[in-house]
């Protein structure tokens, strides 16, 4: 099972528990905004399979280490771009090609502002589930390949955690509203109980 599929399996069963305190509306929020999660981080997300899927991501950093950011970083095969982006506040850059099992041991040209680099596209190709990732950095113009071990969260982890935040208020004013309508049922009983006993002791 993928990640992002136990993510969501593990946020359906918290949607459907948050449900079963709210009332109608607010259990009709939670639902759209369960929905709204599935379609960020779901299968409807991928423009492709993930065997024709090539991601190329990494970080430009400066002499120092600190992330460059807004510099654009493109790739090409054989002169023609195969995509672009921008490098964002950290340095960080995600690109995500359309290549294909024939496409294994082509070489690839990286750009970044003044920096290149020559990749060569590896992965399995008897692999046709797990995201082909290629991680490819440039650290004061230098080239460097593999993963650097600077955290970053992962691109579910913003819209999870809205999510998570936004049942906790619902839930949240949800019990408050229930509290309140105890409170209310209860001091009518009483009053009534009160309004009962004046009664009997004028009838006597």
């Amino acid at each position: 099972m993928q990640p992002d599929v136990k993510i969501q399996s593990f946020l359906a069963r918290k949607i459907l528990q948050s449900m079963s305190y709210c009332g109608s509306t607010l259990r009709a929020a939670t639902l759209i905004l369960g929905l709204v999660f599935f379609l960020m981080t779901g299968p409807l997300r991928a423009e492709h399979e993930a065997d024709h899927r090539y991601n190329i991501r990494g970080y430009l950093l400066d002499a120092e280490e600190r992330g460059i950011a807004s510099k654009e970083v493109a790739v090409f095969k054989d002169g023609k771009l195969l995509g672009s982006g921008k490098t964002d506040s950290s340095g960080y850059y995600s690109l995500h090609l359309h290549l294909h099992n024939s496409d294994l041991r082509q070489n690839l040209t990286l750009r970044a502002g003044s920096s290149q680099a020559q990749l060569r596209v590896k992965f399995d190709p008897t692999d046709n589930t797990t995201v082909r990732i290629h991680e490819a950095n440039f650290i004061a113009g230098g080239f460097v390949e593999g993963d650097l071990g600077r955290f970053r969260l992962p691109s579910w982890a913003y819209p999870v955690g809205g999510l998570i935040v936004i049942g906790f208020i619902l839930v949240t004013l949800e019990k408050r509203r229930r509290a309140k309508l105890r409170k209310k049922t209860t001091a009518a009983k009483s009053s009534g109980g009160q309004s009962k006993g004046k009664k009997r002791r004028r009838k006597r």
